[in-house]
C-alpha cells in the first residue's frame, strides 16, 4: 500500500489519539455520574454499566469532543460493554469532533476486529475505511464483511484494489478482483462559508492541487490538467458526477489541514495545506567559516537546553567544522545502552546521561511526521540508569541503576522510558523517571543522597484517552529547589522539592491533562516567575507555588518549553485547535488572555493564532525569536514585535524534527531525527553554512560547554570539539 494511503488510514482512524475522557467543566451530580459511566465504559465494568443506565444516565454521555461511552468500550475492547450501550440505543454511527473520528475506526486503531464487524453488522455507515484498514492489516475476513454491507463506492474499491497490488498480497487481491459496487453517492447542499474554508493551494512532494469554491462545490486542478467541478456528497468529500474522482478535506478540530485524492484508477495521494508562499531550502552562504569562536572560561549546561533553557551557548568555542566518516573534530563516540531521550547535561567536565534498559531487549523505535499513537508494547522490568562521562574522551566514569521495576504505562513508538534530561546545581544531580514516579539525588560521584517516590506520571492522549505515549517533562533547578511539572492522566500538580533534603516544599493542583513541556523561570520587575505550558499557559511564584496569571487559548497536545527573554516569556503551542506564539510580558497578573481578535493587549507584546511548533522549542536569539517546526520550516520573528522576517524548509516535509534548536557564536544548530546537522546563520538571511550526517538517529537536544558540542542519538553520546583539552570550567 502506498505511504500516502497508509498515512490517510492513520490519521482517519486516530480516535484512540483523540479525546476519549470526562473534562466538561460542569461537575454536577448527573454528569459526574455521566463521567462515571464513561469511565465504566472504558474499564469494562459492565455492572457499574448497568447500574448507571438503570438509573437514568443517557447512553450516549459524551465528554470533550463528543467521544460517547460506547467509542470507549469498543477502543477498549470489551464486547460485553459494547453488546449492553448497543442495545440500550447507543448510537453506533456517533462520531467525535476532534479527528471526525467514527466507533469503528476508533475500534480498528486498536484492532478490535471483532468489535468492528459488529458495529458493521448492526449497522455502522464507516465501511470504507473498515475496507481501508483490512486491506491495510491483510483481514479478508474483515474485508470480506464490509463488502457484503451496502456503503463501499467504486472509488473505494479502486484504491483497496491498487493498495492490495501494490503489498502483492494475492489473497486480498483475489477477493477485490471478484468484488463489485455500485455507486450511491447522492450530491447534498453545502454551506457556501464552509466551501470557503476550502480554498486554497494543496501540495506533497509529487502534485500541486488548486482548490476552489463554485456554487455547492469545488473547483479542482491537479497540477497542470483542466479544472475538475465536483459536486459534494457530504461536508467534506467531493465527487465528480460521474464518481471518478474524489477529493476528501480533512483537518484536526474543526481546522483545514490536508486533502486526500483517490483517482478511478485507485490512486491515492496525501496532500497538506500549505500557507503563505512557497518554501525552498536555505541559501547556501557564500563564506563558510565553521571554525569555533573564541573560547571564554567553561560555562555550566545544567539542564534541559542549558543555562535558564536558553539553547545558547556563546562563548563556549564550539566547532562547527567536523566529519562522523573520518573522525575530524570527532572526540568520541560512546555507546550507552538502552533507549534514553533525555538531553545530556554538562558540568565541571562531566557528561551525565539518563537511560533506560529493557530485560526484554525491546528497542521498537520510529521516527517521522507521522500522526500514529500507537504505543510499543514492553512493560518487562525495566533498568533505569544515570551515566557519568568524563569530557575529555568520553570514557565512562560512573554508572548507577537507580531503580529495576517492570513500568505500569507503555511508551509512545517515538518515546522512552527515560525522557527526561537531569538537571545539576554543580554539586548535586536529579534525575526524573515519570513513567515510573521516581525522582532521585546523587552527588557528583554517584552516591545516592534521596529519593521521592511522586507516583506514576501515566501521560497519554490529553483527554485521558486509551493511548499511553510517555512522560518526559524535565526538572529544573531554581535557587535550593527541585521544581518538577507532572501533568498526567488525573490529578496532575507543580512541585517544588528542596534540592538539599528531597522534602517535598509545596504542591500546587493543575487543572491539566497530560502535557510533555518542562517549566522555565523568567525574572519580572516583580521578581521571578515560574511559567508552565499547558492548555492553559500559567505562572507560579516559584517559592511558594502561588498562582500570577494565565493565558489561552492553546493547543491541544503542548510540547515546547516556554522560552525567557528580557522580562518577556515566549510560548507555543503546534496542535490544533490553535497553534499560537505569545509574547507575554513577565510582571502581568490575573487573566491575560486577549480579548476576541485581538493579537496584543497590555499584558501581551504579540501574538500569533498560527505559526507556532509542536515538538522543538524555540530559540530566542539575537533579537530574533527563531521556531523549528517538526515539518523542517523555520521561521524567525522579530523578537520585539512578531514581525516575521525569515521562513524556510530546512529539509523535505518528509524529513522529521524533535531535538530543538540551540545557538553558538552567531550559528544556529538544528539537527533532524535522521540525524543531519544542519549549520545556518544565526542573523536573518539563517544562510547555510553546512551539513553534517551524524548516521544515527537523533531526538535530543544538544549541550555546548568548554568547547565541546555533546549530541545524544539514539545508541551513543557523541563529542565534537576541535581539541582534546578538558572541558572543565
Amino acid at each position: 500500500m502506498s505511504s500516502s494511503l497508509r498515512f490517510h488510514i492513520v490519521l482517519t482512524l486516530l480516535c484512540g489519539v483523540g479525546y476519549c475522557g470526562s473534562s466538561l467543566a460542569d461537575d454536577s451530580p448527573d454528569e459526574l455520574r455521566a463521567a462515571e459511566l464513561r469511565e465504566a465504559a472504558r474499564m469494562g465494568d459492565l455492572a457499574t454499566v448497568t447500574r448507571l443506565l438503570d438509573a437514568g444516565i443517557p447512553v450516549d454521555a459524551p465528554a470533550r469532543n463528543h467521544v460517547t461511552p460506547l467509542m470507549l468500550a469498543a477502543e477498549r475492547g470489551n464486547m460485553d460493554v459494547v453488546r449492553l450501550l448497543l442495545e440500550r440505543g447507543a448510537d453506533l454511527n456517533a462520531k467525535e469532533s476532534f479527528f471526525n473520528s467514527s466507533v469503528v475506526a476508533g475500534a480498528l486503531n486498536y484492532k478490535r476486529v471483532e468489535i468492528a464487524k459488529l458495529l458493521l453488522v448492526r449497522g455502522a455507515k464507516d465501511r470504507a475505511a473498515a475496507l481501508q484498514w483490512a486491506v491495510e492489516n491483510s483481514d479478508v475476513e474483515l474485508a470480506r464483511t464490509a463488502l457484503a454491507l451496502p456503503g463501499i463506492e467504486p472509488l473505494d474499491l479502486a484504491a483497496a484494489r491498487r493498495a492490495a497490488e501494490e503489498k502483492k498480497d494475492d489473497g486480498m487481491v483475489e477477493l477485490l478482483s471478484r468484488a463489485s459496487v455500485e455507486r450511491r453517492a447522492v450530491p447534498v447542499s453545502v454551506d457556501a462559508a464552509i466551501l470557503g474554508r476550502y480554498t486554497g493551494r494543496y501540495r506533497n512532494e509529487q502534485h500541486v492541487v488548486e482548490v476552489q469554491a463554485i456554487e455547492n462545490g469545488l473547483s479542482v486542478k491537479v497540477d497542470d490538467a483542466e479544472p475538475l467541478a465536483l459536486v459534494s456528497i457530504d461536508p467534506q468529500r467531493f465527487e465528480t458526477p460521474q464518481g471518478d474522482f474524489r477529493l476528501e478535506i480533512r483537518g484536526r478540530a474543526g481546522t483545514v489541514e490536508w486533502a486526500v485524492v483517490t483517482r478511478a484508477d485507485g490512486e491515492v495521494s496525501f496532500l497538506t495545506l500549505a500557507s503563505g508562499a512557497e518554501l525552498t531550502g536555505p541559501q547556501q552562504a557564500a563564506e563558510v567559516q565553521l571554525q569555533s569562536g573564541p573560547r571564554d572560561a567553561a560555562r555550566p549546561w545544567p539542564q534541559f537546553r542549558g543555562p535558564s533553557a536558553t539553547g545558547i551557548g556563546d562563548g563556549q568555542g564550539v566547532t562547527a567544522d567536523w566529519d562522523m566518516a573520518t573522525g575530524h573534530h570527532v572526540r568520541f563516540k560512546t555507546p550507552i545502552p538502552g533507549i534514553g531521550l533525555a538531553s545530556p547535561i554538562i558540568d565541571n567536565g562531566q557528561i551525565f546521561i539518563a537511560t533506560a534498559v529493557s530485560s526484554k531487549g525491546d528497542t521498537t523505535f520510529r521516527t517521522g511526521n507521522y500522526g500514529d499513537g500507537d504505543s510499543v508494547d514492553d512493560l518487562s522490568p525495566h533498568s533505569f540508569r544515570l551515566y557519568c562521562l568524563d569530557a575529555r574522551d568520553g570514557s565512562i566514569t560512573w554508572e548507577r541503576e537507580l531503580a529495576n521495576a517492570a513500568p505500569t504505562v507503555k511508551r509512545h513508538l517515538k518515546s522512552s522510558f527515560a525522557n527526561s534530561t537531569p538537571a545539576t546545581d554543580g554539586r548535586r544531580v536529579v534525575a526524573l523517571f515519570g513513567m515510573i514516579g521516581l525522582l532521585v539525588c546523587v552527588d557528583r560521584d554517584g552516591n545516592e543522597l534521596w529519593r521521592r517516590e511522586l507516583g506514576v506520571l501515566e501521560a497519554n492522549d490529553p483527554q485521558a484517552g486509551i493511548a499511553e505515549w510517555g512522560h518526559a517533562s524535565s526538572p529544573i533547578i531554581w535557587e535550593d529547589l527541585v521544581i518538577v511539572q507532572a501533568d498526567r492522566r488525573a490529578d496532575s500538580f507543580l512541585a517544588a522539592f528542596s534540592m538539599a533534603t528531597g522534602e517535598e516544599v509545596w504542591r500546587v493542583p493543575r487543572d491539566e491533562r497530560s502535557t510533555w513541556a518542562t517549566p522555565t523561570v523568567v525574572s519580572s520587575p516583580l521578581g521571578d516567575e515560574l511559567v508552565t505550558n499547558g492548555m492553559t499557559i500559567r505562572a507560579y511564584q516559584p517559592r511558594t507555588g502561588e498562582p500570577l496569571w494565565s493565558l489561552g487559548p492553546n493547543s491541544e497536545v503542548i510540547v515546547g518549553t516556554p522560552v525567557a527573554g528580557e522580562a518577556m516569556v515566549y510560548v507555543t503551542g503546534g496542535y490544533p485547535p490553535v497553534r499560537p506564539v505569545y509574547a507575554i510580558r513577565a510582571g502581568s497578573r490575573g487573566d491575560l488572555s486577549p480579548p476576541a481578535n485581538a493579537s496584543s493587549s497590555q499584558a501581551i507584546a504579540w501574538s500569533h493564532l498560527k505559526g507556532g511548533t509542536y515538538l522543538p522549542t524555540p530559540l530566542l536569539y539575537r533579537d530574533h525569536l527563531v521556531t523549528l517546526n517538526n515539518n523542517g520550516v523555520l521561521t524567525a520573528y522579530q523578537a520585539d514585535s512578531g514581525e516575521q522576517v525569515h521562513r524556510v524548509r530546512l529539509a523535505s516535509s518528509a524529513t522529521a524534527f524533535s531535538a530543538s534548536p540551540t545557538a553558538a557564536d552567531g550559528r544556529i544548530f538544528a539537527i533532524s531525527e535522521q540525524g543531519d546537522v544542519y549549520v545556518l546563520k544565526g542573523e536573518p538571511g539563517y544562510e547555510l553554512l553546512a551539513t553534517h550526517p551524524l548516521g544515527e538517529v537523533v531526538m535530543s537536544t544538544p549541550a555546548m560547554s568548554g568547547g565541546l558540542l555533546v549530541i545524544r542519538t539514539l545508541s551513543h553520546v557523541i563529542g565534537i570539539a576541535e581539541d582534546h583539552s578538558p572541558a572543565s570550567p
